[in-house]
């Protein structure tokens, strides 16, 4: 399911520094549209993620720098989301 807008802004936190979810990604659909979706129930990306965000968190502790002060995604604030077509309903129409 692509996120809106309204998920960007109110529940994964785009452009928010540590606070933004570090399973976001940015899909681009070949046609210049381009999607976010939240990879956490993508089983190897979200593996691969954690190793990452492991692996960086480390280094910063080693260097003795403030983790969230380097404006890396480290948020995992939601359960996610299975990937479905997306269609504006509810909490993403304008009222």
């Amino acid at each position: 399911m692509p996120l809106t807008d309204k998920h960007l802004k109110d529940v994964c936190l785009l452009h928010q520094g540590h606070k933004q979810c570090r399973y976001l990604d940015n899909v681009d659909g070949g046609s210049g549209w381009s999607s976010n979706y939240v990879c956490k129930k993508k089983t190897p990306n979200k593996k691969i993620i954690d190793e990452e965000v492991e692996i960086f968190l480390y280094d910063i502790m080693d260097s003795g720098l403030d983790a969230k002060s380097q404006g890396v995604p480290l948020g995992d604030n939601c359960d996610g989301y299975q990937n479905f077509k997306a269609k504006s309903q509810g909490y993403d129409l304008e009222m």
